[in-house]
């Protein structure tokens, strides 16, 4: 292979941000990320770990754009939801999305909780190929799709919606799970917001955290840089990107505007409506109901990036350098490489939770997360027969004492 050819090819490979390996934690014998350069190849091994975009797509903006038009058309990837209305300690509610039949899936199985974008559904395409993917497995994993308030059909019942740094409901969703399904191992996954959200609450939770492993995808990880770079006026978000979520902030607003003012009658209803940007719709209404004194407390303490230092799991974080909605300076990987339980892979296309491939468009990223949670579930798993073992066999010595002591000849 000639030296440009190796130049061109090095543009397309998968790079890895982590703690040096001395400083990870041993999994199945080895450091996190060479357990992980052998479980999944094509994302963590240098010599397999490549994206291509397709000539189609050859750019962020292109590919974000696609995926838009993708979550109208479920026939790609069918995913059948059993819905269930979650209710939360303040009488706000709120869908959770299982997917598939649930009975037809052992309770103990591993179950991933997906928490989709801002605004985003169990619809979305990136949701959908993802499970369409993990569900090959001969349905051996659960999957639960938990959203926001006031989404997917789900109308408020409180004056508050949400907001990119609001973790409480997604406590409770897992206080709930974990109540209901007790030996089921939790796996989380993020997508955009919901990324923050996750990691932020993973963070938070620091050692106490119920979830044995996470990932997260194409995170803003700080919302007051993403939210001002979102905000420039530039026709890119003028027309598409800033202009499709604060319509669809106005829209949550517009459809359960009777809930919202009858709780916070100072609120500027007109204002809201005529929001032209995502920071003149949470200076009117979300930093407003929720107490924040500006616009920029409430984008600073909900920003999960002063929450990685935290973490006490494994987890990965994936984002590629050409999001136009989460830019590149944005990406902590000091902070990321500083910390040993988590592992950061940044392609250099890919755009927002796109990541198309080849002539067909078909989707990357979800056989990346698919064989990251594999090998995670597959390395608990392994410990679990391990404990399992240990108990076995602490019992049986106690047993012989018990015996010996009763003068039985062994």
């Amino acid at each position: 292979m000639g030296l440009l050819s190796l130049l061109s090819r090095s543009r397309f490979r998968v790079r890895l941000i982590h703690a040096a390996a001395e400083k990870q934690p041993q999994i199945d014998k080895r450091a996190f990320s060479e357990y992980i350069k052998e479980k999944c190849p094509t994302l963590a091994d240098p010599d397999k770990a490549f994206y291509f975009p397709p000539w189609l797509l050859p750019h962020g903006d292109m590919q974000t754009i696609y995926l838009y038009t993708q979550h109208y058309k479920p026939a790609g990837c069918p995913v059948d939801y059993e819905r269930q209305i979650f209710e939360f300690s303040d009488g706000g509610k709120a869908a959770m999305d299982w997917a598939f039949p649930r009975k037809s899936i052992a309770p103990d199985a591993p179950l991933i909780i997906l928490i989709p974008g801002i605004a985003g559904t169990s619809f979305d395409y990136y949701a959908r190929s993802f499970i369409h993917s993990i569900m090959q497995d001969n349905c051996a994993y659960q999957v639960v799709v938990v959203h926001s308030r006031g989404c997917n059909g789900v109308d408020l019942k409180t004056p508050k919606a949400f907001h990119g740094g609001m973790t409480s409901d997604l406590r409770e969703f897992v206080k709930y799970v974990s109540k209901e399904t007790p030996n089921a191992p939790l796996f989380g996954l993020g997508f955009s917001l919901g990324a923050n959200i996750l990691t932020k609450y993973i963070g938070e939770e620091s050692s106490s955290c119920k979830f044995f492993a996470a990932a997260s995808v194409c995170n803003p990880y700080d919302i007051d840089k993403t939210v001002e770079e979102m905000c420039r006026p530039t026709l890119k978000n003028r027309y598409l990107y800033a202009a499709a979520l604060t319509r669809s902030l106005v829209s949550l607003f517009a459809d359960n505007e009777k809930v919202i003012m009858a709780g916070n009658e100072d609120l500027d209803s007109a204002r809201i409506m005529e929001s032209r940007n995502i920071n003149e719709f949470n200076e009117a209404y979300t930093a407003k109901v929720f107490g924040y004194s500006s616009v920029k407390e409430l984008n600073s303490s909900g920003s999960c990036v002063h929450h990685i230092k935290d973490i006490r799991i494994p987890m990965l974080f994936l984002n590629a350098l050409d999001d136009p909605m989460c830019c590149q300076e944005t990406v902590p990987y000091n902070e990321i490489e500083s910390n040993p339980n988590l592992i950061l892979a940044c392609t250099r296309y890919g755009g927002h939770l796109a990541f198309f491939e080849g002539m067909m468009l078909s989707a990357w990223l979800p056989r990346q997360l698919s064989s990251f949670v594999r090998a995670m579930v597959e390395s608990k798993q392994k410990v679990c027969q391990q404990d399992d073992a240990m108990s076995t066999k602490h019992v049986e010595i106690s047993s012989c004492k018990n015996l010996d002591g009763l003068g039985v000849a062994m």
